[in-house]
């Protein structure tokens, strides 16, 4: 990691961890967010896939903003992207910083102080969210997506990447909540199911529009 900081005229580095208290940072061009997950003792095929999608988005020539992990598919992803010579941002809490998972080669690691000021920053720093299979942490932050998007707050794609069928009870849950009118059926649009990180990748310039004209029927 890399990090450019001087004292009087000797400029000398350090690595590029960055400690913040509150979200100020601009978006980055082409960034992605990808929530996956941490857990190693999940089947290896998802560690593999997100590896896969680490390497596809840094040969599509985009920055990966993510949770900062080196375990599981989030150190499979990040390892996967930074071997293609990508660019990977991680955003990971203080306390987990003390737990030492940080992974320790990123291009930029940021320190915060709680998971809402992760979730924030890794949005909002982003044109596009790719969700990979996870558990309650990647379901909460899918969700948080969707619920920004909308109320037209942040309009990027948000592609589910339904490795295995994993995701399958969601797109159920979306349908009955549609069917339900607890959502409407335009917001079918906000999200988009694939079955692999390569149509994951490819979905990204292929996303429904999305505008924040859509907080006019967001509520039912």
């Amino acid at each position: 990691m890399r990090l450019s900081h001087g004292a009087g005229n000797i400029p000398y580095q350090l690595p590029s961890v960055i400690r913040m208290s509150a979200p100020q940072l601009p978006p980055i061009p082409r960034a992605v967010c990808v929530y996956c997950a941490s857990s190693r003792q999940c089947d290896p095929e998802y560690h593999a896939a997100a590896r896969r999608l680490g390497t596809l988005l840094a040969n599509d020539g985009r920055t990966i903003l993510y949770g900062g992990s080196k375990s599981g598919s989030m150190g499979a992803l990040a390892d996967g992207a930074l071997a293609a010579g990508g660019q990977v941002v991680g955003v990971l809490p203080n306390f987990l910083a003390d737990m030492e998972v940080a992974h320790d080669t990123l291009s930029e690691l940021l320190l915060v102080d709680d998971m809402r000021t992760r979730k924030h920053l890794m949005l909002t720093r982003s044109e596009a969210v790719i969700a990979l299979p996870g558990g309650s942490g990647t379901f909460e932050e899918l969700l948080e997506a969707l619920t920004l998007k909308r109320l037209g707050l942040w309009t990027g794609p948000v592609i589910i990447v339904n490795t295995d069928g994993y995701y399958e009870p969601l797109r159920q849950l979306f349908a009955a909540a549609i069917n339900a009118h607890f959502m409407d059926e335009r917001h079918e649009l906000m999200w988009l199911f694939v079955d692999s990180v390569e149509a994951a990748v490819q979905a990204l310039d292929n996303a429904p529009p999305w505008s924040a004209d859509a907080r006019q029927f967001a509520a039912l």
